[in-house]
């Protein structure tokens, strides 16, 4: 009986492994995030989990629902032909002369503001690579267009939300007899509330003037 024995246990422990009775459960990673659930305001938008409720940030042309979380088509809405600089800058070469003034280092533990109301911020980089980076915050505080203006129009711009791509609207140059100060305008349409992140660079320049104002 020994020998049969020997030989049925092994088959025995390889059919328990081939129905998946004999693994135990790995153990999870530290710090590991549970499997994301299926975003409810998908497709036409994207949840927004916060402290104080859950909410849909519904792509342009979409409304979020009043009823659950989802996003509708905006009867009203009308689809873009353009993006109007309003006064091409004038408001924001104000700033660069009268202030208010904000000073930001761009740093890798951090992401230093640069939302403050209507302020011209000097805006430090860190070097990378043999040139110049540096991502920073900045909340929405309205919803509708803004504009990005930039002391130097070869300094590359981004704004994302979270991984995602904010793509530009429009951009131009500011007309030089509005002032040297700023030169170039880049426009987005961001939404009130919504963190998103302003990545500069890589450029040759350790510092780039700039304005984020919202037009109204």
């Amino acid at each position: 009986m020994r020998p049969i024995l020997r030989f049925l246990l092994p088959a025995t422990a390889a059919a328990a492994l081939a129905c998946g009775q004999s693994s135990a459960p790995e153990p999870e990673t530290p710090g590991e995030q549970p499997q994301q659930q299926t975003d409810p305001c998908a497709p036409r938008g994207h949840i927004h989990r916060e402290p104080t409720g859950d909410w849909c940030h519904c792509d342009r042309g979409y409304l979020a629902s009043e009823q659950g979380l989802s996003c509708q088509q905006d009867p009203n809405y009308v689809p873009r032909t353009g993006f109007d600089f309003d006064d091409n800058g004038k408001h924001a070469c104000w700033h660069v002369t009268h202030g208010p003034f904000g000073t930001v280092t761009a740093a890798l533990e951090r992401q230093p503001r640069v939302d403050a109301f209507h302020t011209y911020y000097t805006v430090r980089l860190r070097p990378e690579g043999g040139q110049y980076v540096g991502t920073f915050n900045f909340k929405g505080y309205a919803t509708g267009d803004f504009v990005v203006y930039l002391s130097d129009a070869s300094v590359p711009v981004s704004v994302r939300e979270a991984e995602r791509l904010v793509e530009p609207l429009a951009t131009a140059p500011i007309p030089p007899d509005v002032c040297t100060g700023l030169v170039h305008m880049v426009g987005y349409e961001l939404t009130n509330q919504v963190q998103y992140t302003v990545t500069f660079g890589p450029t040759s320049r350790p510092e780039v003037g700039l304005v984020i104002e919202h037009l109204e």
